[in-house]
């Protein structure tokens, strides 16, 4: 959705400059007037104020740094691992973990299962290493052992979700 056009006040041009040189970004003193921060750089430009420069950092120095942890969506801990030498620098922690516990790197066929089921539970003692064959197997067992409980009445489809009976 694009934002209206809205006329940045002249008088508030001093305000905005001490802003940027107290190190607030560009991007937050643009939202704060509920315009884009292409917006903000043209009226600077207006001003006779250079555009300021957007931020090539990466790494530790960019200013949405983390320290080099994230989730992804499906709930994996993503680390950052340059030195991997892939198309991106972020690897999942239980590949490194695993990789670290059988003291090599994985093969392409090779899959790391998480033994209780718990995505961020990444301890080497929860990490089984098996090949893609094994680890649907392991999958499959679990689905099977499910059903069996549902047969059993130990879980119940109640308002619109399982649960323990």
């Amino acid at each position: 959705m694009r934002k209206r056009r809205v006329r940045v006040p002249i008088e508030d041009k001093e305000k905005i400059e001490a802003r940027l040189a107290a190190g607030e970004s560009l991007r937050s003193v643009a939202r704060s007037y509920d315009i884009c921060f292409q917006s903000l750089q043209y009226w600077r430009r207006q001003w006779g104020l250079p555009a300021l420069k957007i931020c090539r950092t990466k790494g530790e120095d960019h200013p949405n740094w983390k320290g080099g942890v994230s989730i992804d969506k499906w709930g994996y801990r993503l680390l950052y691992a340059p030195q991997r030498k892939k198309s991106h620098p972020y690897t999942y922690e239980h590949v490194l973990v695993a990789e670290e516990k059988i003291g090599r790197r994985l093969h392409k066929n090779e899959h790391v299962h998480h033994l209780n089921g718990q995505k961020l539970d990444n301890r080497p003692e929860n990490l089984l290493v098996c090949t893609a064959s094994e680890h649907r197997i392991l999958h499959r067992q679990l689905e099977e052992l499910a059903i069996q409980m549902v047969l059993d009445g130990r879980i119940v489809y109640r308002d619109q979700k399982y649960q323990w009976a």
